[in-house]
């Protein structure tokens, strides 16, 4: 189970740094690797794929902790 948390808890913190780092600026103006047309199209996907590979990895703990 340790292990199985530890991963989930750091795939999410990646994602929560990643969404931190993708928020514009108080001026509301994009990040510097977020003005081109592939980043803005790319970057949602990869914070999802960590979004869910934490969630997931949460739940596989939870999960068997109760066995």
């Amino acid at each position: 189970m340790g292990q199985d948390l530890l991963i989930g808890v750091i795939l999410l913190g990646i994602a929560a740094v990643l969404i931190f780092f993708g928020l514009p600026d108080k001026e509301g103006v994009n990040r510097r690797f977020l003005r081109f047309e592939a980043a803005v199209i790319l970057y949602p996907p990869v914070i999802m794929i960590f979004l869910v590979a934490g969630g997931a990895e949460l739940l596989k703990a939870l999960l068997s902790a109760s066995h």
